[in-house]
């Protein structure tokens, strides 16, 4: 019972931390105060759909990135997964540089976008009880990408419950 609510309490804590922040992958290193590593499990041009072309401000059909991977962090000498990241990107909207960084397929959306003056607009932070292949979920998190006012790309995030088994947290600064 007290892990219980020892998970709750740390759930609450890293949701509102999620709301005011301007990078997910960011948040999620200072929470396990470990580095963590990018996945790709897939990066693909496609037509984006009706929802996420009124959210990203483009045309129906245009082409975009849809991109899905994992955080992971380094435990026992194995990678595990922390979170689930995926994005619907305008790559069209972004430098030559990311570009080329987001086609790398190494580096996290919000790395990549730090560096061009990125701003997260958090839709939506909520508790999750699912599980699925990587274990149990705590939250998950949907958001819109700007840089200098455009909308960028469509995120949503899972966090894993192994996030807290894994992580080193004790009380972030609140300068995150």
């Amino acid at each position: 019972m007290q892990y219980e609510n020892d998970v709750e309490s740390k759930v609450r804590t890293l949701a509102a931390l999620l709301r005011d922040t301007d990078t997910f992958t960011g948040t999620i290193a200072r929470w396990l105060q470990a580095p963590v590593e990018y996945s790709s499990l897939r990066h693909e041009y496609r037509p984006v759909t009706a929802e996420y072309a009124s959210q990203l401000d483009i045309p129906l059909g245009s082409n975009v990135v849809f991109r899905r991977g994992y955080l992971e962090v380094r435990s026992l000498g194995t990678r595990q997964p922390v979170a689930e990241v995926s994005a619907v990107v305008v790559d069209h909207r972004l430098s030559r540089d990311a570009r080329q960084a987001l086609d790398s397929k190494k580096v996290p959306l919000g790395l990549i976008l730090s560096r061009q003056g990125v701003r997260r607009h958090t839709q939506s932070v909520t508790p999750s009880s699912a599980i699925d292949a990587n274990g149990p979920q705590v939250l998950r998190v949907a958001a819109t990408l700007t840089v200098a006012g455009e909308p960028v790309a469509a995120v949503n995030e899972i966090v894993y419950r192994q996030l807290f088994d894994l992580g080193h947290h004790s009380l972030i600064s609140p300068t995150i």
